[in-house]
């Protein structure tokens, strides 16, 4: 126990001397359903999720400081909120359902200067001084968030990387449970090792053996659990033991924004498309720029050593989760053969390949290794288009790459005849059931290109049917304290913009991608008693327009 303090207290220091000053941000319990640098989808998250009973719930500035960013947007963050603070960090509140009022004055001004619902604003310092303890907003469910809660972030000032909140607020979160672990995957990492590469769960691998010859890695499956909330949080630290030689060690605490791309590299990132499990490699791929890594050596199993190999996995307060299993060295173990398609890309080289009638840029640093790269061109059934296999959706892209692809016939007659508009023309990825993803696109000539960061299965296609547009609202007589709703959708390529007029003039409303909406409270906008037409104007990325009116009367 006095070992577990020393680690908790130390840790705490190195991140901020000032940490027990800020307090919970919330007038309830501080439970978490989610953890600094929990594995995401792209990007390690950068806060804590604090959940809350409903929307509305006062948020509070943790200390003194000033309103420096006012970002709104219908994704990520939603409503956001950066308050720098005097001790050289700066606080986020993220996915608000609202503004405290002096703070929605001075947003509510630019977007309507801008015309525009997305603003990002940086006001002056002198603008917005807040005190600890000062409402300055109120929770929500914003942006991409799928359920009411607060997203908190605690960032370096000067250099803006996210540091783990807990750190500051590590008496406000009781942790007393070791962190989880599901399973274990074994590597072999070069040409000349050999081990059966497959996932085992724990009650497989645990004080049991398997068999491997070479140079091998491993990656684990486990997460961490407060001791209220019950929804699986991330690690903070993950050492890896060799016959009791530290052989790997990451630590999470700071993470750069610029770098978080790179968690496709920290996880198996084939694994996470299949079957959305997180398993943290404990090796680094050469193409990994990740700074959380203080310890990596390699492991080499020679015919008949025997290797006990330990895990031991840490969170914030210092709980261990402990995992041994042991490694016998058998150089011709009747291993499963790994299967690779196509030609081998080394991921510190540009290529530019042309095959099958498309042509595919990688710039160097696109892979985080070496990848097998296999081109493709097959006849789909299914969307009776020509369906064009650039790789695997198993293998991760850090960089953009370049994807041409050769308009079809009709298409091209089409365009020539004036029957489609060049927008209306993109390339898309296939998914699951049959379903395709927008990518875009620009048409030059006979050709289209787009630069994605995926790879898959891609096909030219079209879409020419515009958004769809209804009333949400089911009566036409409103109340001050009434919504104006209007029900949003399209069916391919998404909406890209849209612009409301009530009685002629633009009007501030809220995008609710997760609902199909667009909102506004009738008291925020400003028009009295009587009758008024609302005028919507949508459009999808594909230039597709719908043009909408709606009458309706305020008491």
């Amino acid at each position: 126990m006095k070992l577990k303090f020393i680690y908790l207290l130390c840790f705490v220091c190195a991140l901020s001397a000032k940490a027990q000053n800020y307090i919970n941000p919330m007038d309830i319990p501080m439970t978490l359903s989610a953890s600094f640098a929990e594995l995401r989808p792209n990007h390690f998250h950068g806060g804590l999720d604090i959940s809350t009973p409903s929307i509305g719930t006062p948020v509070k500035s943790v200390a003194d400081g000033y309103v420096s960013r006012i970002k709104v947007s219908p994704y990520g963050y939603g409503y956001g909120l950066y308050i720098t603070h005097y001790d050289g960090h700066t606080t986020v509140y993220g996915h608000l359902s609202e503004y405290a009022p002096k703070i929605d004055s001075v947003i509510r001004k630019e977007q309507y200067r801008l015309q525009s619902f997305d603003v990002d604003y940086f006001p002056d310092e002198t603008l917005l001084p807040v005190k600890k303890g000062e409402v300055v907003a109120y929770s929500g469910n914003t942006g991409g968030s799928l359920g009411p809660h607060l997203h908190l972030e605690v960032r370096d000032t000067k250099t803006e990387d996210p540091l783990n909140p807990l750190a500051f607020l590590a008496s406000q979160v009781a942790d007393h449970r070791a962190p989880t672990v599901y399973g274990i995957k074994a590597y072999a990492l070069d040409d000349t090792s050999a081990v059966n590469e497959k996932y085992y769960e724990l009650k497989a691998i645990e004080n049991k053996t398997i068999d491997a010859y070479g140079h091998i890695g491993f990656g684990v499956n486990s997460v961490d659990f407060f001791d209220v909330g019950g929804r699986p949080c991330g690690l903070v630290e993950i050492f890896l033991y060799d016959n009791d030689k530290l052989v790997f060690q990451a630590r999470l605490d700071r993470v750069p924004f610029d770098k978080t791309r790179y968690i496709n590299s920290f996880v198996d990132f084939a694994e996470v498309q299949r079957d959305n499990r997180y398993i943290q490699k404990s090796f680094i791929d050469p193409n990994n720029k990740l700074n959380i890594y203080k310890v990596c050596e390699p492991i080499i199993v020679k015919h008949g050593e025997i290797h006990r190999i330990r895990y031991e996995l840490k969170d914030f307060a210092g709980n261990t989760k402990k995992v041994s299993f042991y490694v016998r060295g058998v150089k011709d173990g009747g291993y499963e053969p790994r299967i690779r398609r196509g030609e081998r890309l080394s991921w510190d080289k540009d290529y530019n390949i042309s095959a099958c009638g498309i042509s595919v840029t990688f710039p160097c640093g696109t892979f985080y290794k070496d990848e097998y790269m296999e081109i493709a061109k097959s006849d789909s059934n299914v969307f009776k288009r020509p369906l064009y296999t650039v790789g695997s959706r198993e293998i991760p892209v850090h960089d953009h790459i370049t994807l041409t692809l050769p308009l079809p016939d009709d298409y091209k007659k089409m365009l020539a005849d004036s029957l489609l508009k060049p927008k209306q023309i993109f390339i898309a990825r296939t998914g699951k059931k049959n379903s395709i993803g927008y990518v875009g696109g620009t048409i030059n000539g006979d050709y289209i290109t787009v630069n994605p960061r995926i790879l898959g299965d891609f096909l030219v296609a079209i879409d020419t049917v515009p958004p769809r547009v209804v009333t949400k609202n089911t009566v036409t007589l409103l109340s001050q304290n009434n919504n104006v709703m209007v029900g949003i959708s399209d069916n391919l390529s998404g909406i890209e913009k849209y612009n409301c007029y009530i009685d002629g003039v633009w009007k501030i409303f809220e995008y609710d991608y997760k609902n199909n909406r667009l909102i506004s409270p009738v008291k925020k906008l400003g028009i009295k008693s009587g009758a008024h037409t609302l005028v919507a104007r949508i459009e999808d990325a594909s230039g597709n327009v719908t043009e909408w009116e709606w009458k309706f009367r305020v008491r």
